[in-house]
């Protein structure tokens, strides 16, 4: 007759009894001890202090381009140079929105009020990359993109601004021109006047090095480009 073995609590601890021991491995001690640890608890003032750090991080961004409520208002000039500054950010960030091509410039007229009767092409300086429309402050314009040897980008921005005068302070003499040359959060920007149209040229050339081939990009364009108004 097959004998069963006894599966009762008592059988099998007197069988579990009679089995070998052996030690657990001190590493393996270890990991079960720290896995049944609780979790380290920051101190109370951490998470207030990273919110706090974040939330300055987020003013700070907001007011390098739109400054903070109660601080003196920019003046026209200066906000136009603001929203010239935060487009060629986006442009070499992301791209041109559209690449149109020199022949398509009637298009380009079209849709924003300025044609280019000359426009610059580029050379063995300076790369033509395409135009395409704009619209900043609350004017609708044209941004022509080129980028240099160095691979520098260098946007060319016309936008209408009767009312937009140039800055005296800042005027530049170069070859027969007297643009005027400001800095904004790393860029050099020209600014300069042909009738009622406001024209930026800007670039992260901000070295005394780099000021004199930024002159001669600016008398380049200066000199074969002529915008008007289309309508």
């Amino acid at each position: 007759m097959t004998e069963f073995p006894d599966l009762s609590d008592d059988g099998l601890g007197r069988r579990l009894a009679g089995l070998p021991r052996h030690q657990a491995p001190a590493h393996l001690r270890q990991a079960i001890l720290r896995a049944a640890a609780p979790p380290p608890r920051w101190p109370g003032w951490i998470a207030p202090t990273l919110s706090a750090a974040a939330m300055a991080m987020a003013m700070v961004l907001f007011a390098i381009f739109f400054r903070l409520p109660g601080a003196a208002p920019l003046d026209p000039t200066e906000r136009m140079v603001r929203a010239v500054v935060a487009e060629h950010t986006r442009a070499v960030w992301w791209g041109a929105r559209r690449e149109i091509a020199p022949i398509a410039s009637p298009w380009l007229a079209q849709e924003t009020g300025i044609d280019l009767a000359s426009v610059f092409l580029g050379d063995d300086r300076l790369q033509w990359l395409g135009a395409e429309p704009v619209y900043l402050d609350q004017r609708r314009g044209v941004a022509v993109h080129y980028r240099d040897a160095e691979g520098h980008h260098v946007t060319y921005v016309v936008l209408p601004a009767p009312a937009l005068t140039v800055p005296e302070r800042d005027r530049v003499k170069v070859d027969r021109f007297r643009p005027a040359l400001v800095h904004d959060h790393g860029y050099s920007i020209w600014v300069w006047k042909q009738g009622d149209l406001a024209c930026f040229m800007i670039a992260d050339l901000v070295a005394q090095d780099d000021l004199v081939r930024f002159k001669d990009y600016f008398v380049r364009v200066r000199k074969a480009t002529e915008p008007v108004r289309a309508y």
